[in-house]
């Protein structure tokens, strides 16, 4: 292409980028000797009328953007076709995107942000007075130009963004399995809702951007079809959560620009514009800083700094201050944690966070919602089977393709290793979390000691994971760390998976296997098999429709709750409905609940927008039993969690069931079964009214165990690396007995473990006993 001239005019000189709708060219304009930049977009089309149809198209828009007025859009010169390829020529704007400003810089300073937010309301303003809708705001549609506080923000692509959409619908492009568009991290719930939208369409966007500039990381992060989920109906986490400096106004901007209804975002790019202006004063609460909160920690100081900090004291949550241990103390500026990466150590003593705060991405629940985003994925032209299973990133990091934890300052035979607690980015809602979990683990280690009546060579940190933490730059802060239990399993498949190299016990959920992390639930299988034995055995059920999952009946592993519940004896159905069709309505779900006659209906996830929220009053109208199973719950979910469920268990009918494979701390302990659980310590008892903590401690027991076995006597422990692999392997035949049972582990899955029954009275869950006491 290089040399090529479009129109006899525009040379093309230097390739400058590349997507997937097409390529952008520093270019000459041989008429009017000035350099330019030329979009070519790729073909419009197969057919010869839809294609002469999208080429009018893209005129009409190309010349509406060219009639723009405004210093903070990119002016376009001129368009044309070069052969079956349209293409724009804009002025060309040296400077740097957002998303490469992003990119290498994580986030960015709040005055930046507002300030460069700013420059993009007044684009806006601009092209919305002239009826102009971008439709495709996002950190590489805007170029900053400019250095310092003189810097300025300008948008491109003002003219291409319906053209793209119309591409959007080739049916070539879902053949290959990318999704057919690249921007679903910033787009607003209406557009999944194939409504039109207005300006209020891209101040939503506006709103994300502001969001990731701030946090370093999108509002919401994950697969496609989570993404989707996500904005059609979750609040994202406030910036101040993750960025301690910003003030409780700079939160209600974001969410308010962020709102899933139009009509409760600002009325225009105008009013937008004004309430960034007024924070940007000096006086406003933007960079007013909080007064020191329980959550709050110190992070990372510029590499000046650090450099000549001291170590910072440790602190044990009932003891005083003592020197931090060797891997506590902050990296270096070669080994500094990078902006995606935040360790907290429950034993440090806790401060007010400083401007130099790493970036904190949104945590993703891994929570099933591929049911309820189907239909969104089908209303937007997309196969759910391939939009489910693609990924947001136009380049997806294979799990476990980067690189191995380095072994750093391993080598040398330690007298004491370290144990990570985690627990996710988002959970530690008043602050109290690592603390809470830290204890439970030195709890479990005190008895792990009485057990093995020798001192265990461990200290306790708590992790916290936002899914992108590189294994190594973990090491580096903490390089004597050789197990991690807990909330582990995005650590599991961040972009160097620690799973295949360090013993990690997930306590939140099951899907243990050789190859990567342990699990302590009882497997999905394992659940469904469960519950197929208490709804023949209590009920006399011969056949239930299982609907927690869209085509489970299709996986080929056979290892879902449906599946299980086959294998206890049932003739299990998938509803017909959920099968690809569009159509989740509740009379057609009546319909196929008539034909296939069930005793019972099996559902996990009770969330409006896909359809399912049909599901239970379509059982109801039939007087079916509803059975809810806890794909949707687990050990580590948080207060705003159980609140969203309570919501959900509303639409219930009184004597509906529930089967989980986590001890609810809110139900009276089951002195019968666990009788652990009525412990005669008053420190255990209060530990244990926090959800997860049971499962935390059993978990801490099983690894204690394992250490104890490949620590060795002093002077003769293995180096941190060699101690790592050997325990990971060392678990697989640990056995021990905790709060919830016997534990054992074989694929790297507990075996045996026990799935709770409760039944709704009055509204609320009371526990009847596990499957295996009510069914003998």
């Amino acid at each position: 292409m290089r040399g090529r001239r479009l129109d006899d005019r525009y040379e093309l000189i230097e390739l400058i980028g590349s997507g997937g709708m097409g390529e952008v060219w520093r270019a000459r304009d041989e008429q009017l000797d000035r350099e330019v930049a030329v979009k070519i977009l790729r073909a419009a089309g197969d057919d010869e009328a839809e294609r002469t149809e999208r080429l009018g198209r893209f005129r009409r828009e190309a010349r509406v953007a060219a009639a723009l007025d405004s210093p903070h859009i990119v002016t376009v010169h001129d368009h044309g076709a070069d052969g079956e390829s349209p293409y724009l020529v804009m002025a060309l704007v040296e400077g740097r995107t957002l998303e490469q400003i992003l990119r290498d810089s994580g986030r960015v300073p709040a005055e930046d942000a507002l300030r460069w937010t700013a420059d993009v309301c007044r684009g806006l303003s601009a092209a919305h007075r002239a009826g102009v809708v971008h439709r495709d705001i996002k950190p590489a549609n805007v170029m900053v130009t400019g250095e310092g506080t003189a810097s300025t923000a300008r948008i491109v692509d003002f003219g291409i963004a319906r053209f793209t959409e119309f591409r959007a619908t080739d049916a070539r492009l879902t053949h290959t399995g990318r999704l057919p568009f690249g921007s679903v991290q910033y787009m607003a719930p209406e557009r999944f809702r194939q409504l039109r939208g207005d300006g209020r369409t891209d101040l939503y966007a506006v709103g994300c951007v502001l969001y990731e500039l701030l946090v370093g990381r999108p509002p919401f992060v994950g697969d496609a079809a989570g993404i989707m989920y996500n904005h059609l109906h979750d609040e994202p986490l406030r910036p101040s959560r993750a960025r301690a400096e910003l003030g409780p106004a700079v939160d209600r901007l974001v969410l308010d620009l962020m709102a899933k209804d139009p009509d409760d975002r600002p009325a225009d790019a105008d009013a937008a514009l004004a309430r960034i202006e007024a924070l940007a004063q000096p006086s406003a609460p933007a960079a007013a800083e909080p007064p020191p909160a329980p959550a709050a920690e110190p992070e990372p100081a510029p590499a000046s700094v650090l450099e000549s900090a001291p170590a910072p004291a440790a602190r044990t949550a009932d003891g005083p201050s003592e020197p931090a241990p060797e891997d506590a103390r902050p990296p270096s500026s070669a080994a500094r944690p990078s902006a995606r990466h935040v360790v907290k150590d429950a034993d440090e003593r806790r401060g007010t966070p400083s401007p130099w705060t790493p970036a904190a991405p949104r945590r993703i629940t891994r929570r099933t919602v591929r049911l309820a985003v189907a239909a969104a994925l089908l209303a937007v032209g997309i196969p759910a089977a391939i939009a489910l299973n693609s990924s947001s990133s136009d380049h997806p990091e294979p799990r476990g393709q980067g690189r191995p934890p380095v072994p750093g300052g391993t080598s040398a035979a330690p007298t004491t290793y370290t144990l990570g607690v985690g627990y996710a980015w988002g959970d530690d809602e008043d602050g109290r979390v690592p603390e809470i979990r830290a204890r439970v683990v030195r709890a479990a280690l005190k008895e792990a000691e009485r057990r093995a009546k020798r001192k265990i060579p461990v200290r306790v940190v708590a992790v916290e994971d936002y899914g992108q933490t590189p294994a190594e730059r973990l090491l580096e802060q903490h390089p004597g760390m050789i197990a991690m239990v807990g909330d582990v399993g995005d650590f599991a498949s961040a972009d160097v998976d620690w799973s295949p190299r360090m013993a990690m016990v997930d306590t939140c959920e099951s899907g243990g296997d050789p190859d990567h992390e342990y699990a302590l639930p009882a497997a999905e299988y394992e659940a469904g098999r469960q519950a197929g034995r208490y709804l023949t055995g209590a009920y006399g059920a011969g056949r239930v429709v299982e609907t927690s999952k869209s085509y489970w009946d299709t996986d080929t592993d056979k290892d879902t709750f449906g599946h299980g519940l086959r294998a206890a004896g049932l003739t299990a159905l998938p509803l017909p409905s959920q099968k690809g069709t569009e159509d989740m309505s509740r009379s057609r779900i009546e319909r196929e609940l008539g034909t296939a006659r069930p005793d019972a209906l099996v559902v996990s996830d009770l969330r409006a927008g896909g359809g399912e929220e049909n599901l239970v009053p379509a059982a109801r109208g039939r007087g079916t039993l509803v059975a809810v199973h806890d794909v949707y719950g687990s050990a580590c979910d948080v207060s705003s969690d159980l609140e969203m469920f309570a919501r959900q268990d509303r639409q219930l009918a009184d004597g509906s069931l529930r089967f989980r494979t986590f001890n609810d701390e809110r139900q009276k302990p089951d002195c019968t079964d666990f009788p652990k659980l009525c412990t005669d310590s008053a420190e255990l008892r209060a530990l244990l009214k926090h959800r997860g903590t049971a499962e935390l401690y059993d978990a801490t027991l099983a690894v204690a165990a394992g250490i104890d076995r490949v620590a060795g006597e002093d002077g003769d422990r293995p180096a941190a690396d060699l101690a790592r692999t050997r325990l990971r392997a060392v678990l697989e035949d640990v056995e021990t007995d905790g709060l919830l049972g016997h534990y054992a582990f074989k694929d790297h899955q507990a075996t045996a473990r026990p799935v709770w029954v409760d039944r709704l009275v009055d509204g609320r869950w009371k526990q009847l006993g596990t499957v295996r006491r009510l069914t003998g």
